[in-house]
C-alpha cells in the first residue's frame, strides 16, 4: 500500500528537500533487488524470508515503502495521531500481557521462556514494544494535561512497568529508561535551566558506558546486567562479520544467515554450547544487513540513520519549546536503534522504527518549508501551515491507490500464509498423500519441507520421506538439516550417505561429531 502511495505521489519526491531521502530510499530498494538476484541463494527464501523471521526482500521493500510514505504524509497532526496509535498498541499488548502473566492466556503457546510474549512471540520483543509505548506516555506527562489525563497516563506507565517486569527481560527496562533519559534531556534543554543540558548529557553518556561495560561483565553493573546470552551474541556477531567480509558486495543472501552460520562460526562458538545450537540471525540489525546484503546495503541504512539524526537536531534547534509528541517519538526511535544493536529486526518492532524515521525526516522538511514562507520561527503557526500544506499535497485519489496497493499486497503476502495453513491441515488429517503434497505448495520452504520429511520418517514412511528430502536437497543444498534428515532415513544408499556427510562437513567444518 505504501509503495503504490509513493508511486501515485512521485512528483512530490522529486521536489526540493524530498530529493535526498527519496534518492536514498530508491537506492536502498535497487540494492535489495541486486542482492535478490546476485547473492546466489534460494530465490523463494530470499524473497519471502525464512520461516519464523520473514525478513526477506518483501519485508525490507515494505519497510522502505513505509518510510517513504511517512516522509510524504508527515504533519504535526500525523505525529500526534501516530503517537496515540503507538500508545493504543501498547495498551493492547499490555492487556494481553497481563492475561499471560496470570495464566489466563486463551492460546496455549509452545514457549520455553516467560509466558508474557504479547503479540510478538518473544518476551524480549514484548518488553521492548511495551517500553516504546511507555516512553510516549512519559513524554505526554511532560505537557500540560487535565488531571484525568495525567492520572490515566501515570496508571498506564505503572502497568507497563509491571508487564515489562513479568516478561523477565532486561531489554524492556533498558529501552524504557533510555527513552526517558532522552526525553528528560530534551525537556531540560528547552527549560529555564538549559545550562544543565551538557552535564546531563555527560551523565547519560557515562550511564551508557556503564551499561555496556556491565553487559560485557565489567564494571559496577556487571552483576545486574551480564548474562550468558551476551557471550552467545558475540558468537553470532563474529559469524555475521565473517560473512560480511567474505561476501562484501551482495552478502550471503537476504534472510540467509542461518544457512551460513555453521560454516562461519569459530571453533570456540561451535563447542561453547554444542554444534547443534545455531542461529538464523546475527542479533544485530547492522550485522544482519551487512551479512545478508553486503557493505552497500548496511551503508545505505546508515545514511538513513544519519538523515533522521540530522532532521531531529534541526527540529530541536528550531523549536523554542519542548514538544511532547516529537520528543516522545524521537526517544522511541533512539530506543529502537539501541535495542537493534543487541537484537534482530523483528517486524513487530521494525515497522515502528522505520515509520518514525520517515515522520521525523518529513516533519523537518515541512517545518522548514513553513518557516521559509512565514519568515519567522513561530513553531505553532509553522506546524499549522505545514499540516495544511501536507494535506494539499495528498491527492484525492489516495483511497483508490491504497485499495489497489492492498490487492497487490495480498497477492504477494498471502501465499506463505496459505501454504502454512494447508500444511497444518494436512498434518491434522493424517493423510500421507496430503502431507507429501503440502511440501510443494508455493512458496516452497526449507523448514516446512524438513518437517514433512521428518514426520514421514517418524511414521515409517521413508519412501515418501526420501522423495521429499531429495527435492529439498536440490532446492536447499546449503541447509544442514536437509542432509541430516537424509542420513537418518532407512532407505538411504551408501553413496547418498557419503554425499550427505560431505555436505554436512562443508556446512559445519568445526563440528567434532562429523568425521
Amino acid at each position: 500500500m505504501s509503495l503504490t502511495f509513493l508511486a501515485a505521489h512521485w512528483k512530490i519526491l522529486t521536489k526540493g528537500e524530498y530529493r535526498i531521502p527519496s534518492l536514498v530510499v530508491l537506492i536502498f530498494i535497487i540494492d535489495l533487488v541486486l542482492v535478490l538476484f546476485f547473492a546466489g541463494n534460494n530465490f523463494n527464501q530470499e524473497f519471502f524470508g525464512t520461516n519464523g523471521r520473514a525478513t526477506g526482500f518483501v519485508a525490507y521493500l515494505s519497510l522502505a515503502g513505509l518510510l517513504g510514505a511517512a516522509v510524504i504524509s508527515a504533519s504535526y497532526k500525523s505525529l500526534k495521531r501516530f503517537s496515540w496509535s503507538l500508545i493504543a498498541t501498547g495498551a493492547l499488548s499490555i492487556a494481553y500481557g497481563i492475561l499471560q502473566s496470570i495464566g489466563a492466556d486463551p492460546v496455549k503457546w509452545v514457549n520455553s521462556y516467560s509466558p508474557v510474549i504479547g503479540f510478538v512471540g518473544n518476551p524480549d520483543f514484548q518488553s521492548s514494544l511495551v517500553g516504546f509505548s511507555a516512553i510516549l506516555a512519559f513524554s505526554m506527562l511532560m505537557r500540560r494535561n487535565t488531571t484525568r489525563i495525567k492520572v490515566g497516563l501515570t496508571v498506564f506507565l505503572a502497568i507497563a512497568i509491571y508487564v515489562i517486569y513479568e516478561t523477565k527481560a532486561q531489554q524492556g527496562f533498558l529501552v524504557l529508561f533510555g527513552g526517558i533519559a532522552v526525553i528528560l534531556l530534551m525537556f531540560v534543554n528547552k527549560s529555564k535551566v538549559e545550562k544543565l543540558s551538557w552535564p546531563l548529557l555527560g551523565t547519560g553518556l557515562v550511564g551508557v558506558i556503564l551499561v555496556i561495560a556491565g553487559s560485557l561483565n565489567s564494571g559496577p553493573l556487571a552483576s545486574l546486567l551480564h548474562k550468558e546470552s551476551v557471550i552467545y551474541r558475540g558468537d553470532y556477531w563474529r559469524a555475521g562479520w565473517r560473512m560480511t567480509l567474505n561476501h562484501p558486495f551482495f552478502g550471503v543472501g537476504l534472510d540467509s544467515y542461518g544457512d551460513w552460520y555453521r560454516r562461519s562460526r569459530t571453533l570456540e562458538a561451535t563447542l561453547r554450547r554444542g554444534p547443534e545450537v545455531t542461529s538464523n540471525a546475527a542479533h544485530n540489525v547492522l550485522l544482519d544487513l551487512s551479512s545478508n546484503g553486503g557493505f552497500p546495503l548496511v551503508a545505505i541504512y546508515l545514511v538513513i540513520i544519519f538523515l533522521v539524526l540530522r532532521a531531529a537536531f534541526r527540529i530541536i534547534r528550531r523549536n523554542p519549546k519542548f514538544d511532547p509528541y516529537f520528543s516522545g517519538l524521537f526517544a522511541v526511535w533512539v530506543a529502537y536503534q539501541a535495542q537493534s544493536v543487541i537484537s534482530l529486526n523483528q517486524l513487530g518492532l521494525a515497522v515502528w522504527g522505520w515509520i518514525i524515521s520517515g515522520l521525523i525526516i518529513g516533519w523537518e522538511i515541512y517545518g522548514q518549508s513553513a518557516e521559509k514562507e512565514m519568515g519567522e520561527r513561530n513553531s505553532n503557526k509553522g506546524r499549522k501551515l505545514a499540516y495544511s500544506k501536507s494535506i494539499e499535497r495528498i491527492l484525492p485519489s489516495t483511497s483508490l491507490v491504497f485499495f489497489a496497493g492492498l490487492l497487490i499486497g495480498l497477492l504477494i503476502g498471502l501465499p506463505p500464509l496459505l501454504a502454512s495453513a494447508k500444511f497444518k491441515s494436512a498434518l491434522e488429517s493424517g493423510n500421507a498423500s496430503l502431507i507429501v503434497n503440502s511440501a510443494s505448495n508455493f512458496p516452497r520452504d526449507s523448514t516446512r519441507t524438513i518437517q514433512i520429511a521428518y514426520v514421514l520418517h517418524q511414521n515409517k514412511l521413508d519412501d515418501q520421506a526420501m522423495a521429499v528430502i531429495k527435492e529439498a536437497a536440490k532446492d536447499y543444498p546449503d541447509s544442514f538439516d536437509v542432509w541430516k534428515v537424509l542420513v537418518s532415513l532407512s532407505n538411504v544408499t551408501p553413496a547418498q550417505i557419503s554425499e550427505a556427510k560431505a555436505q554436512m562437513k562443508r556446512l559445519d567444518p568445526h563440528n567434532p561429531n562429523l568425521k
